[in-house]
């Protein structure tokens, strides 16, 4: 009976593993391809990376300008097995090439063609897909230089008149857009602390230049200040006018106008009885002053540390 049985299921396995054999093969095959397939399946991944990017810009005689920020690199996402994506990160992503060198081109457009990716391996999402550009003409013109002061003169002393530039313009490059609404070039201030009166001349250096803007010429330019004492001014008006040498003499007009400048502090001590115009007639050469006579005499007025304007400057005198 145990013979029989055991008979029984040799010839069962025998036929089950030997019938349809290239059937129960391909059936293998299948099952293997597949178990392939779905382990592949379950090692694919996502992964994002920073690709670089590379642009040909116009050369400098296109006299063009692209005003767009471009990024150094944009975001590509990768699909691929695991192995496939680290062996390609670790030997890093060919940069992205554009060629914007005819410098009319409005947009770029990333593309999945425009990556070197080995096989295995695709790109699902491309951040940003584009980027839009804009171009300005090159242009150059001249621009005044504009100096300025810093610090504070020594007490008595200003700056007179205005600081003297030499050139006094300079040649400016650039998109036309940033170079039309330049009123001036600046220059580094020039500094007057303790100078007392006289003329000084200093080579400043030029401010650099706005971003995209360029400077043609010499970085620095020559500043020359003048300072001079610090001066007020005084009127006294109808002062009558003294005459010295002859006594009762007639003078026409008989009062003048004074102004009298000087330091600040001397004008603020003046007073009126202090301003005294004068003719004197011993000073004229050639005139007897022993007989009757007329002649036109300058007015001088004399006021210690300052100096005076008269007018009319000269009156008529007969003695």
């Amino acid at each position: 009976m145990t013979r029989d049985l055991l008979g029984a299921l040799w010839t069962w396995f025998r036929i089950a593993f030997t019938e349809n054999l290239g059937l129960k093969a391909l059936s293998l095959a299948f099952a293997i391809g597949l178990f392939v397939y779905q382990k592949g399946q379950q090692d694919q991944q996502q992964r994002t990376v920073a690709v670089g990017v590379v642009m040909r810009l116009p050369t400098e005689t296109a006299k063009r300008e692209l005003m767009t920020p471009i990024p150094a690199s944009i975001h590509v996402t990768l699909k691929g097995s695991s192995r496939a994506i680290d062996q390609l990160i670790q030997a890093g992503v060919a940069p992205v090439e554009i060629d914007l060198r005819d410098g009319q081109r409005q947009t770029v457009t990333f593309e999945a063609r425009m990556f070197t990716l080995p096989p295995g391996i695709e790109i699902t999402i491309i951040d940003p897909p584009n980027i839009d550009l804009d171009w300005q003409d090159v242009v150059t013109r001249q621009i005044p230089l504009q100096a300025s002061i810093t610090g504070k003169p020594a007490d008595g002393f200003v700056l007179k008149g205005e600081l003297e530039v030499d050139p006094r313009e300079m040649t400016v490059r650039g998109p036309v857009g940033l170079v039309e609404v330049m009123q001036y070039v600046r220059l580094a201030a020039f500094d007057v602390s303790g100078l007392t009166e006289g003329t000084y001349r200093r080579p400043i250096a030029i401010d650099a230049p706005p971003n995209r803007v360029s400077y043609i010429g010499p970085r620095s330019a020559t500043v020359t200040a003048t300072l001079a004492r610090r001066v007020s001014e005084a009127r006294f008006p109808k002062r009558t006018i003294e005459v010295i040498g002859v006594p009762n003499a007639v003078v026409t007009p008989r009062q003048v106008d004074v102004s009298v400048i000087g330091p600040p502090e001397v004008i603020r001590a003046l007073r009126a009885e202090q301003v005294v115009p004068r003719v004197d007639l011993t000073q004229i050469e050639g005139v007897d002053l022993k007989t009757h006579g007329s002649a036109t005499v300058k007015v001088s007025v004399d006021v210690a540390d300052a100096s005076a304007e008269v007018q009319p400057p000269t009156v008529a005198v007969k003695w």
